[in-house]
């Protein structure tokens, strides 16, 4: 098709479109220089078009790793240029920039021709592609399957004219939809009625409820008692047009400063690490949230898996938006991007199983990518990310195409109930493992290999070939049986055929997951500096030995963690809560034997008069050896202090009415309490 026919057939599209309040996907595929020259036609056409491109270098593209910035505006043609190659996530992202009545194109060379070595996003560590460009196939069968939907352009095609339904946009009343309305209206009901809690607003991409957050914080920013927060200004910018007087203070600034405020509205709460949003709900009294639940982001989901499910139906209220602003119900294109990515909020799970789950089959899946297996992946893709708070849409390419990753599944009756996600990472030859070591070389991937190497300071880790868990769910009605424990025998098994030295993983630190990973037999080798920028959480390792060879460096890396662990309490993990700090003392398992010396100035401490500071090197172990090996939570005093060694000031304000005094006397009775359950 020339150029010039596509200018008029795209117009004619658009105009039908428009009428029918319909978005379209056009598949443009031939040589990169036709699709220029379709790509030249098209900014004829409609001049603000927005680009998304890799190749193209104009000041008005958009790079695929900016493309998240674009959030939140919109255009009537998005082009995304998949030349350079195809990365799902920003797929995604250009679908949610096109506004009702628009086209997203998509240019690229026809699947048969696919050069998986142009393709950057088919590179996985250590340089290794993709033996094949499965996820490409997948996408553009689909593409073919639903032809609706999928409109194709080549040199030699005529373009025929899609049936389009005639949808009807979300009415209005008043800059504001039904459901809007109605929530606004609720929620300044229960801002009336409550001095502590919680709100939440959820909804898919272009459902207004950042709009709907801004109007709330409009109606009620006269009497200024309300600040706003989010990720960025720019997340917020949505909210801070609709109301420009609401005064915008950031997460880390907000725990700092404490500005005072009797409601925080926070925009995009998914993207702000939970910890922080944990610390926020504690600092102010009240919170209206907004969140893009199902987020392609892949904050949304764990959003709704871990915060929400902290808090009981008396301190969250939920509301939820379905109808959407920018474009209609029943939208052709996002029906079929969430359909074809697995983006769906509805669950393939039913009932609780027959049988026990011991009846299951655990399996090692070779080449999931492949046409046969794709129903079997989609089972698989599904649980992973009903399971796991950080699932997106290019994780379903890593699982079709990555070369070093090792899938185990658990099946029954044909029923995926379980799945282990590994990668096979390390083997550095001595060279590199130095260079690592030294902190001159960090190869992509190998997480645990670098981190126990560079960080840990196990110098030649990385030499050794191990198996990381990156991620590992089981269906919720077959949990607390086992399942997860035999996934991961079933993992060990598959790395002793093939020669690998150990099993470990790298989570966030939570007491629930360090739970798992200490009943399963794995050994605390690790923890992080920092907080990760995901889950605002400092990140730990654990390892356990495949072969014997490896059982010296775990041993090494153990008895470090035992020696360091009371400085670092006071240095980079002083802001754990109590919760974070008795979980990680029991999957370290620490215990230092107090001497005889230290005893006696324990016993000085709990009978007598002595000083806390004086005693506080012993009192420090002898604690947290205590804490170690009792199930039992521990006093806040016991870990913010004795451990920790926060400041008075600190303990005081949280604990309340209580003085220094008051304090050190509490302190005194907790730790004979401990001893004498010695």
């Amino acid at each position: 098709m020339p150029a010039n026919d596509i200018t008029r057939w795209m117009a004619g599209l658009l105009d039908r479109l428009e009428d029918n309040r319909q978005r379209q996907l056009v598949s443009l595929q031939g040589a990169a220089s036709w699709c220029d020259e379709g790509l030249a036609a098209l900014r004829e056409l409609e001049p603000a078009l927005r680009l998304v491109s890799n190749r193209h270098c104009e000041p008005e593209a958009v790079a695929f790793d900016k493309a998240a910035a674009c959030l939140g505006g919109e255009a009537r043609l998005v082009v995304l240029d998949l030349f350079g190659g195809f990365d799902a996530d920003v797929l995604c992202i250009a679908g949610g920039l096109v506004r009702a009545g628009g086209v997203l194109v998509l240019m690229s060379p026809p699947p048969s021709r696919w050069n998986i070595e142009l393709d950057r996003y088919a590179c996985w560590q250590d340089g290794r592609r993709s033996p094949r460009a499965y996820f490409v196939e997948y996408f553009f069968a689909e593409l073919r399957r639903q032809t609706d939907i999928g409109l194709l352009l080549t040199p030699r095609s005529a373009a025929r004219r899609p049936w389009l339904p005639r949808l009807q946009p979300t009415p209005l009343v008043d800059g504001r939809t039904p459901e809007q309305a109605r929530i606004l209206e609720q929620l300044q009901a229960w801002l009336r009625g409550r001095r502590r809690g919680i709100a939440l607003i959820s909804a898919a991409r272009g459902r207004g409820k950042s709009t709907c957050l801004g109007m709330l914080a409009e109606t009620l920013a006269a009497d200024g008692s309300l600040l706003v927060t989010a990720r960025s200004r720019q997340t917020a910018a949505v909210l801070l047009r609709q109301s420009p007087g609401a005064r915008f203070v950031a997460p880390d600034r907000l725990l700092r400063e404490t500005p005072a405020a009797r409601l925080l509205i926070v925009d995009e709460a998914a993207a702000i690490p939970l910890s922080m949003l944990r610390r926020l709900a504690h600092c102010y009294p009240l919170l209206v949230m907004a969140t893009t639940s199902d987020g392609y982001e892949g904050t949304g989901q764990g959003f709704m898996l871990r915060f929400v499910a902290e808090f009981g139906a008396t301190e969250l209220a939920q509301y939820r938006i379905e109808q959407p602003v920018r474009w209609c119900q029943g939208d052709r294109l996002e029906t079929w991007l969430d359909d074809c990515l697995l983006q769906r909020r509805d669950s393939i799970f039913g009932d609780s199983p027959s049988q026990p789950v011991c009846g299951c089959r655990l399996r090692v899946v070779d080449n999931p990518g492949t046409p046969r297996k794709r129903p079997l992946l989609r089972e698989i893709y599904a649980l992973l990310r009903s399971a796991h708070y950080r699932t997106r849409p290019s994780d379903l390419r890593m699982l079709m195409e990555n070369p070093d990753q090792l899938l185990v599944v658990a099946q029954l009756r044909s029923r995926v109930i379980g799945v282990a996600l590994l990668n096979i990472e390390g083997g550095f030859d001595a060279a590199l493992a130095e260079a690592v070591f030294l902190g001159r070389r960090r190869p992509r991937g190998h997480l645990l290999a670098q981190m126990l190497t560079a960080q840990a300071g196990c110098r030649g880790f990385a030499g050794y070939r191990g198996l990381r868990v990156q991620r590992i769910a089981v269906d919720p009605s077959c949990r607390r049986q086992g399942l997860g424990r035999r996934l991961l025998e079933r993992a060990a098994r598959a790395g002793a055929a093939l020669g690998l030295d150990y099993l470990g993983a790298s989570f966030a630190l939570d007491a629930g997951t360090a739970d798992f990973w200490r009943r399963t037999g794995f050994r605390l080798v690790h923890v992080s500096y920092a907080p990760g920028k995901s889950s605002g959480d400092n990140s730990v390792a654990v390892l356990r030995p495949i072969g014997d060879a490896v059982q010296p460096a775990i041993e090494q890396l153990r008895l470090r963690v035992q020696l360091q662990l009371p400085t670092w309490m006071t240095q980079f993990l002083q802001t754990l809560d109590a919760g974070q700090v008795a979980a990680l003392l029991r999957l370290a398992d620490f215990g230092i034997a107090a001497g005889e010396q230290e005893r006696d100035e324990i016993e000085a401490f709990t009978a007598g008069n002595r000083g806390f500071e004086l005693c506080f090197a012993s009192l420090q172990k002898y604690v947290m050896d205590r804490i170690a090996q009792s199930a039992a939570d521990p006093d806040p005093l016991l870990i913010e202090k004795a451990v920790q060694n926060r400041s008075w000031e600190t303990c005081t304000r949280d604990a309340g009415s209580e003085g220094r005094k008051q304090l050190q006397k509490r302190l005194r009775g907790l730790v004979a309490e401990l001893d004498k359950a010695c």
